[in-house]
């Protein structure tokens, strides 16, 4: 399964794309701003395509099987720079790929995304990602949305609470993120679903089945 990490060279998409290299049913491409990035994904195996998000990277669509969306303006940009990025770049990228008909779509958005968001801190930011998810689930992709907590450094658990409307907010370490990323493009089941994530006591993969009702199938070649 040949899949195109978007925002790869971030902390969420460098851990993702070692465990996609490591997995033997995917075959990862990381998209990648900056040349003087592709070193690191050399040093992992991941072959790395150079690409502008806001300009659009079409190009690289034909021949994927999917497309994971980790990008994300960062903390220290400004709202316009979140409007380009995390919406208006995410709206763009879901269009190339209806046109390109590569369905499957796993969007990174957060625990509070939501067009209306009253949020003190973080507004223009969950305003941002709620547009792009409102989009997302209006469109013809097979898509997953995944809104984990507030990410964190720690080293990953691998254990997650999980469900389409948890209770609480919560925090998650970004390598639990990125095997929850890796065992949904396993899970047919979870398409469709919008799944919000915090650290649990729940090994991921069943934390996901038990979430979508499933698991354990193959994934969408």
């Amino acid at each position: 399964m040949k899949v195109l990490i978007v925002g790869a060279n971030g902390k969420v998409g460098t851990l993702l794309s070692g465990k996609l290299w490591g997995a033997h049913d995917f075959s990862p491409v990381a998209l990648i701003r900056d040349p003087r990035q592709q070193t690191k994904f050399t040093g992992i195996g991941v072959p790395a395509v150079t690409g502008d998000l806001e300009s659009g990277v079409s190009k690289y669509l034909p021949g994927l099987d999917a497309v994971i969306f980790t990008a994300g303006s960062g903390s220290k940009t400004g709202p316009d720079k979140t409007t380009d990025v995390d919406q208006n770049a995410a709206i763009r990228l879901m269009d190339d790929c209806e046109k390109q008909s590569v369905r499957r779509f796993i969007m990174i958005s957060a625990i509070g995304a939501d067009p209306n968001s009253e949020s003190v801190r973080i507004q223009h930011y969950l305003r941002a990602k709620g547009v792009a998810d409102a989009r997302l689930r209006s469109s013809r992709l097979d898509y997953t949305i995944l809104a984990p907590g507030t990410l964190i450094d720690e080293k990953g658990t691998g254990r997650i609470q999980a469900s389409e409307k948890l209770p609480h907010h919560g925090f998650l370490p970004r390598e639990d993120l990125a095997t929850t990323i890796l065992e949904t493009m396993r899970n047919h089941l979870t398409i469709g679903k919008t799944i919000q994530l915090v650290s649990g006591s729940e090994k991921i993969k069943p934390a996901l089945a038990a979430v979508v009702g499933g698991g354990d199938l193959p994934p969408i070649v």
